[in-house]
């Protein structure tokens, strides 16, 4: 009897427990509480913008009563520290940002507060190949702020616009690498747009070791649309073929673990095993490392036609996030970039390696008409 009554107790006693919990949560709920409506806030600036003003604005979860102070304040570097390891980005703090005023209020009966302006200056000095975060924050002693959104993040970049690039007809250019050049991780990126497909459109790589192309229909089974990262071992993106006359981001990553990662416009489309190479040259043979075709090959040259635009090689493996953010451009300077070949009117590395390309049938380079998009066409 004892029993069954400590045992009714106990449950009696959970439920009032559980109820005061409820209670607890509703007026949690029902409490006014001060936040910002949006997290992330991109902003693009566009040629030849110097200035820019951006409207801030906090609110309430629910009305209050009596009119709500709210205070705000630009963020130290931790915040953009602390963002960029969350998320993994890159990005870096916005330097000139001031605030018209630091206060603002929340009436009673309403749910936003007033706009305050938030002027950006030096718009003109950002460069295009980075993205600046800017983070600013809320405060109040009249109501709780709702943790986590009590930050909102501006995110600044310029535009970039690719206007000339490389025209491939036959030609070809070796980066000039040798088997001194020792890696332990790699990525290649390039941008692409097909005009013809042939049997086999080399785009960048060492052939034997590791090659990125599209097709191998001439001595293999892949057909001549599709992606293929081939050499000592084989990854190949049959879901989709490409299509001619189309701009795309491509990029291919292998790691020491040899794991190979595959990414279409800045979407990894498959991955698998890869055996990573530390020489990337076939001991220093005569085709080497090359963009556009392979040249002098036994088996055929196995020309792009089309155009090229932005190639890049890396002694490090690119996350899928830093692939995604810079596909268009990215800072020369950037950790383990080893040559970056713009291909806007010259052809010239980027980079402090002054990797110049001394072997090579030059491309031509046209203008076009419309900013190279991805996804887009000419």
């Amino acid at each position: 009897m004892n029993s069954r009554i400590l045992k009714m107790a106990a449950v009696f006693g959970a439920g009032i427990l559980f109820a005061a919990g409820c209670k607890d949560y509703e007026a949690e709920l029902l409490t006014p509480q001060v936040y910002f409506e949006t997290a992330d806030n991109n902003v693009t600036v566009e040629d030849g913008v110097t200035e820019l003003t951006l409207d801030l604005q906090a609110r309430l979860s629910t009305m209050a009563s009596s009119d709500v102070n709210v205070t705000y304040s630009l963020c130290d570097t931790t915040y953009v520290a602390d963002y960029n390891q969350k998320y993994g980005k890159e990005y870096e703090a916005f330097p000139s940002a001031v605030l018209a005023e630091e206060t603002a209020v929340i009436k009673a009966g309403d749910i936003y507060a007033g706009t305050v302006a938030l002027n950006l200056t030096g718009l003109d000095q950002i460069s295009g190949t980075k993205t600046y975060l800017l983070p600013v924050r809320v405060s109040t002693g009249d109501a709780p702020v709702i943790n986590g959104s009590d930050v909102t993040y501006f995110i600044i970049k310029a535009p970039i616009k690719i206007t000339r690039v490389a025209q491939f007809n036959n030609n070809y250019f070796k980066i000039p690498i040798s088997p001194l050049n020792v890696f332990t991780e790699v990525t290649y990126e390039a941008l692409v747009n097909i005009s013809s497909f042939g049997n086999n459109n080399t785009i960048m790589g060492c052939e034997g070791v590791m090659i990125m192309r599209v097709g191998d229909a001439g001595g293999g089974t892949v057909p001549k649309d599709i992606l293929q990262v081939a050499g000592k071992a084989e990854m190949t993106w049959t879901d989709n073929p490409l299509s001619s006359g189309q701009w795309y981001h491509l990029a291919f990553t292998c790691n020491s673990a040899n794991e190979g990662h595959l990414y279409v416009n800045g979407e990894e489309v498959i991955s698998g095993t890869f055996a990573m190479s530390a020489d990337l040259t076939a001991g220093g043979a005569d085709f080497g490392f090359s963009v556009g075709q392979v040249p002098r090959f036994m088996w055929g040259t196995r020309p792009l036609y089309g155009y090229l635009s932005e190639v890049r090689l890396w002694n490090v493996a690119r996350t899928a996030n830093q692939i995604r953010e810079n596909m268009l451009s990215v800072d020369p300077a950037s950790a383990g970039l080893l040559a970056y070949y713009k291909l806007d009117g010259e052809l010239k590395d980027a980079t402090e390696n002054h990797l110049d390309p001394t072997d090579l049938s030059m491309p031509s380079f046209v203008d076009l008409e419309n900013p190279v998009a991805v996804g887009g066409g000419l």
